[in-house]
């Protein structure tokens, strides 16, 4: 089972330092790493469309309506990190008809504005913490990223820095590979700018 010592250990591995007994070790390795940890793992969730993260929901309106533009207002999930998809139809999904409509909508703030009658049904990309959840290559990825981000502070060595980027773009091209095979092909929903180049 991944843990959040194990991945911090992995990251530190790779930049040939000591491994930490603890989270709570007080040292320049794990200073360096708590400044980062929440940063880089909110980036890494939020730029891929990670299985383990996917998460649905069904939104109600807000009372408080937008001032123009939409008609309604929803607030968006305490750990959306990223919209996958917004639709007024439970059924409407990634392997939807191309003729469906996809309803307006903007996201403004941490509000969906929309002219869509409640609930709203959103799948977006979630903020997960739990180490334990993670997929085995997007941990090695993670932690390979932890590695880029505090390699300067640790070792004071570009060439390192080097080899930790080089690994972080093997391992995160192998974990995205691994997650997308897990799920259905996505079809891209017809926008005026989508439809408008082709």
């Amino acid at each position: 089972m991944t843990t959040k010592i194990l991945i911090i250990n992995r990251a530190l591995t790779k930049l040939g330092s000591e491994r930490l007994m603890s989270e709570t070790d007080n040292n320049a390795a794990s200073r360096a790493i708590e400044a980062v940890y929440d940063g880089v793992l909110d980036n890494l969730l939020r730029v891929y469309r990670w299985s383990f993260a996917i998460k649905r929901a069904a939104l109600p309106a807000l009372v408080e309506k937008p001032v123009h533009g939409y008609q309604f207002e929803y607030q968006l999930p305490a750990d959306c990190l990223r919209i996958d998809m917004v639709t007024d139809n439970i059924h409407h999904d990634w392997r939807c008809e191309w003729h469906m409509p996809v309803p307006r909508y903007q996201v403004e703030g941490r509000k969906i504005l929309a002219d869509i009658e409640s609930p709203l049904y959103l799948r977006y990309g979630a903020r997960m913490t739990d180490p334990s959840i993670y997929d085995s290559a997007f941990a090695e990825a993670f932690a390979c990223a932890l590695a880029v981000e505090i390699c300067e502070s640790i070792t004071q060595s570009s060439t390192k820095k080097q080899a930790a980027l080089q690994a972080y773009t093997t391992a995160i091209s192998q974990a995205r590979q691994v997650s997308a095979i897990e799920r259905p092909p996505i079809q891209q929903q017809e926008t005026s700018w989508y439809t408008s180049r082709l």
